[in-house]
């Protein structure tokens, strides 16, 4: 006869097989930063106004993504994002963070890209200027985890990503400046209408 005891061992190795079994691996392959222009669009209606493009900052993660789940989708990514900027002012680094869920990873052809956005006016504040080019961003650094993302053993070296000293840990001990929601998903910038087939779809987070 079965003790509850027993019973309760039984049922917490059953699932923890059933949550193996469903195991998602996902692995940060490359991270960078780029210039964008503001994208400008097309409408009837609104009278139009006149405005110059300005200069953004995208980081764009490659992801090597595979899972154990039979419909071939990652149900949920979470992603925090880092970048250190000197201040023109002070002439000292700021770290801006930023953070988005994505939901859905298609895992067909092992890759997916994620990306999120540093926005013009935050950049010519700290830079003092119109155009900032790619050199003044001096490290990005993302982190990747996520419901059932398997994190043992070599697995976790692969869901952390930085440009510059990793092994420093830089974006966890900064002791400096630090500019919180600077990084912004795509879904609040002028991007968020484009590239919906290059990129998952964002969690919309709770109120």
């Amino acid at each position: 006869m079965k003790t509850p005891a027993m019973i309760f061992l039984a049922l917490a190795i059953a699932a923890g097989a059933h949550a193996q079994e469903h195991a998602h691996r996902a692995k940060i392959l490359d991270l960078e930063g780029q210039t964008q222009l503001t994208p400008r669009f097309s409408v009837s209606g609104p009278r139009a106004k006149d405005q110059d493009s300005r200069y953004w900052i995208e980081i764009e993660a490659e992801i090597e993504v595979e899972t154990k789940d039979p419909s071939g989708f990652i149900p949920e990514l979470e992603t925090r994002w880092f970048a250190v900027i000197k201040d023109k002012h002070s002439g000292k680094p700021v770290r801006l963070t930023g953070k988005a869920t994505f939901r859905n990873i298609r895992t067909k052809g092992n890759k997916v890209h994620l990306s999120a956005y540093i926005d013009p006016d935050t950049l010519e504040r700290l830079t003092g200027e119109d155009k900032p080019k790619e050199s003044d961003i001096e490290g990005y650094a993302l982190v990747i985890s996520g419901p059932g993302i398997v994190t043992d053993d070599r697995h976790a070296a692969g869901l952390v990503m930085a440009t510059a000293e990793k092994e420093a840990k830089w974006w966890e001990v900064w002791e400096g400046k630090s500019m919180e929601d600077m990084i912004l998903p795509k879904s609040k910038t002028p991007f968020a209408p484009l590239w919906s087939d290059y990129y998952p779809a964002e969690k919309e987070p709770v109120p």
